[in-house]
């Protein structure tokens, strides 16, 4: 039996993915998350098989939670359910962990069937992020971020308006080490101040 944690903050949308596994006995939901967060927490408690997420959502979005999942060292394989095709969300979303990535107008079989060859080791990719892939490999156009969870919840502060001292006070750091802090991540990304370094986070799934 395959255990499933679904994240999604689309309420309609996972009724009619859990209906559609549920009708089969070789998944079972375990959990159900209406935001990032709350997805994070079930996948560290319940530690499913497969955590099936948004890309989009408050709190913590799909790329943000693979990459904390990879950096954790947790077993749970992360499949992408998305109605985004965005470049920069795909990139993402593969370099910080998705073994899966699938459109959202996938019939209810297609699902099951990816579900069921990522659960057992494989990858499945819709045809339309497949073809990017593929570009990318023959260009090596790869500009997909990696950044820490740190640096993730820093630039999810900055984007909030929070200031320096006010994120030091929340991390209990000292306001210069968050100072420090945030120019690095400015260095890294390329951006000319922490607004851009925010947006260009945001671009990519991880705030």
């Amino acid at each position: 039996m395959i255990r499933v944690v679904l994240v999604d903050d689309h309420e309609l949308t996972r009724r009619g993915i859990a209906q559609v596994l549920a009708e089969d006995p070789e998944f079972l939901i375990v959990g159900e998350a209406d935001n990032g967060f709350h997805g994070w927490e079930l996948i560290c408690t319940l530690k499913p098989d497969v955590a099936l997420l948004d890309v989009r959502m408050p709190g913590l979005p799909g790329p943000a939670i693979c990459q904390r999942v990879k950096a954790q060292g947790l077993a749970t394989v992360c499949i992408i359910l998305t109605s985004y095709t965005d470049e920069a969300l795909l990139q993402s979303a593969l370099t910080n962990g998705a073994r899966g990535y699938i459109i959202k107008d996938v019939s209810g079989s297609e699902l099951k069937h990816s579900i069921r060859q990522i659960a057992a080791g494989g990858a499945v990719l819709d045809p339309r992020a497949t073809a990017q892939v593929v570009r990318w490999l023959e260009t090596g156009e790869v500009h997909a971020l990696r950044l820490s969870s740190q640096d993730v919840e820093i630039l999810a502060l900055v984007a909030q308006g929070w200031t320096n001292r006010e994120i030091a006070d929340r991390l209990h750091f000292s306001e210069n080490t968050v100072k420090a802090h945030v120019n690095q991540i400015m260095a890294q990304l390329g951006a000319k101040n922490r607004v851009e370094a925010a947006v260009i986070a945001y671009r990519h799934g991880l705030i």
